[in-house]
């Protein structure tokens, strides 16, 4: 418990060897922007670390009394109606899910399926309407054409999403960032009409963050040479 009640004090200064951590250093990156973690972290960890940050602060050794400005509590994953666990037997090989659907439709699933602080219900069901989004963003970049101008209401509706998802992100509001590309997609695709590729690519660069293999290859399939995290 000691060793983790400190640690962050010490990354930014590993190499530093003949102090625990370099005061200038120390100024500069911490105190922590923001905590994620478990309520198991929220009732030890966090007790433990506040508690030594404060009497190193009492002893003229730093220069905050508060680790973390801003803590966060991630949910719970319930299945069949309770917490997933090996006694339960309601554990999911995420192996097999990788295999079937893919990592990006899988990892994209389980930011969908709730609010992060609240977790949510996993249900295999659900990971095929995401898959399905997924599919369709793929369809339209692969199919998208750069003849003639966009639709004015199409693109009112990509900058409003452009807004949400800009907007949830930094909140954790992953759920509705991704809620809201979806809907989005319904408006790029209604009538199975050709896209217009400024209408889709900014979509590309939204949805990196939750499916990047997906995203790196669509970023590749419109012609950039470098990786759309850039």
């Amino acid at each position: 418990f000691l060793d983790s009640a400190w640690y962050f004090l010490r990354y930014p200064s590993v190499p530093r060897d003949d102090v625990a951590f370099d005061r200038a250093t120390t100024r500069r990156w911490l105190p922590v922007t923001t905590y994620i973690g478990g309520n198991e972290h929220a009732v030890l960890h966090l007790l433990y670390s506040r508690f030594i940050t404060m009497v190193l602060h009492d002893q003229g050794l730093l220069d905050f009394e508060e680790p973390f400005t801003k803590f966060r509590a991630h949910g719970l994953i319930i299945r069949e109606g309770a917490k997933m666990s090996k006694s339960k037997g309601n554990v999911v090989n995420p192996d097999e899910y990788l295999e079937q659907w893919g990592a990006d439709s899988f990892r994209t699933y389980l930011m969908f399926l709730g609010p992060f602080e609240e977790g949510g219900d996993f249900r295999d069901a659900g990971i095929s309407g995401v898959k399905r989004f997924l599919d369709r963003l793929w369809a339209s970049v692969r199919d998208c054409t750069t003849d003639g101008a966009p639709d004015d209401e199409v693109l009112r509706k990509l900058h409003a999403t452009i807004k949400k998802v800009g907007e949830d992100v930094p909140a954790l509001s992953y759920n509705t960032a991704i809620a809201a590309m979806m809907e989005y997609m319904n408006v790029l695709r209604k009538g199975e009409r050709r896209c217009h590729r400024a209408e889709v690519e900014p979509v590309v660069q939204l949805v990196a963050p939750f499916a990047p293999h997906i995203a790196e290859e669509l970023w590749a399939m419109l012609g950039h040479a470098g990786s759309v995290f850039d």
